[in-house]
């Protein structure tokens, strides 16, 4: 008696993602995300490049809560790192966000790129909100 068993083994990833974007919000840029199901996801973390940066720097990392669509307003995408204003050459956008699902099971990366440019009221409103900070 010959006994064939055929079986695959296929990883599953924590979740599906279904919503990712940025968007210009007055001086600060939205990003919103939405997820399928939180089953075994440990953690998001939200990373953001400029077109004139070689790497992603961290903005935020959020816990799973359940609610599956989550939202994070970057205030500080106009801001250099000593706080002031930026010149031109310093803003580097167009901007890319990378978000970054955790799980037991393998981290999965998501890109998206936030369109335009914003104007020059943005980002001196931006800067000034960011002054008082």
């Amino acid at each position: 008696m010959l006994l064939l068993v055929l079986g695959s083994a296929v990883a599953a990833m924590a979740a599906s993602l279904t919503v990712f974007t940025a968007a210009y919000d007055s001086s600060r840029v939205r990003i919103d995300w939405e997820v399928n199901s939180e089953t075994d996801v440990t953690g998001f973390d939200l990373a953001r490049k400029g077109s004139n940066e070689t790497s992603y720097s961290a903005v935020t990392s959020v816990t799973p809560n359940g609610q599956r669509r989550y939202t994070y307003y970057d205030a500080n995408v106009f801001r250099t790192a000593t706080g002031g204003a930026p010149t031109p050459a310093q803003v580097g956008g167009p901007f890319t966000y990378r978000l970054t699902i955790h799980s037991p099971g393998g981290d999965q990366s998501f890109l998206t790129v936030l369109a335009g440019t914003p104007s020059s009221v943005q980002r001196s409103w931006g800067t000034i909100k960011s002054m008082f900070r």
